[in-house]
């Protein structure tokens, strides 16, 4: 299994649930260059029947890229897989970023956006956030992991994340043991998926606005952003930009 990329492995489990479509029009995003001619990765984009965007993003820098937040070392790629739901249903996002760094490290997080308060909805908590919760404490305290610490992560995480948040090192040989973890929290995803419920114009509007200020914020204080500006050139990076919005 550890011969699949994160975003394979992850599109392939989701797949065996749900029907997946093709998105058209970001062809020409699916193979690019680095500046330096170097083969880029790419980003291949996928839809579905209340799912507006799954994103299967995999950059490649085979030379090495710094990573400044990473004390500069030297990372040769970076993978995201995303699933954005039609905010018609009462569902939250999921997904997962990593860095793979030169030496054979490799750093993750995953967690579930959620459009609306958990405090103010205890029935959807209890429903699927507890039952789920002896499986985040399986993989916050695996031996594969070092889990990281929020106070190592930016306050603007800290303001967003859920409580299934898992942020964390490995190295590329326990690759199957983030797979694994990804096909927990997809059977989770998929759970709410099939027993989701369609909300009303003004519920859909808010889990809009609230996962828009997330991500503004995110952007803002993004420190891959430069990164990859810096190798993909202006051009390139808006259109990921524009695949990704």
């Amino acid at each position: 299994m550890a011969n699949k990329s994160l975003t394979q492995f992850c599109f392939e489990e989701l797949s065996r649930h749900i029907k997946l479509e093709r998105v058209t029009g970001f062809e020409e995003i699916e193979k690019v260059k680095l500046l330096s001619g170097e083969d880029g990765g790419g980003i291949k984009l996928y839809k579905a029947d209340k799912i507006d965007k799954v994103s299967l993003v995999d950059f490649r820098f085979e030379s090495g890229v710094a990573i400044p937040h990473h004390n500069n070392e030297t990372s040769v790629g970076a993978e995201i897989f995303q699933i954005l739901p039609d905010f018609s249903w009462k569902l939250p996002v999921w997904g997962i970023n990593s860095i793979i760094f030169k030496d054979g490290r490799y750093n993750f997080d995953t967690d579930l956006s959620l459009g609306f308060d958990l405090v103010t909805d205890y029935a959807f908590t209890m429903k699927y956030l507890e039952p789920f919760n002896e499986v985040y404490k399986k993989f916050s305290a695996h031996r594969d992991f070092r889990r990281v610490t929020l106070d190592e992560t930016t306050t603007w995480v800290r303001t967003y994340v859920s409580p299934v948040f898992i942020i964390a090192e490995m190295t590329t040989d326990k690759i199957d043991t983030v797979f694994e973890l990804c096909s927990e929290f997809i059977k989770l995803w998929v759970r709410m998926y099939k027993e989701a419920e369609k909300v009303d114009d003004a519920f859909k509007e808010r889990q809009k606005q609230r996962i828009k200020y997330q991500y503004d914020g995110m952007r803002q204080t993004d420190r891959m952003g430069k990164i990859l500006l810096g190798v993909y050139g202006k051009e390139t990076f808006a259109k990921f930009f524009k695949a990704m919005a």
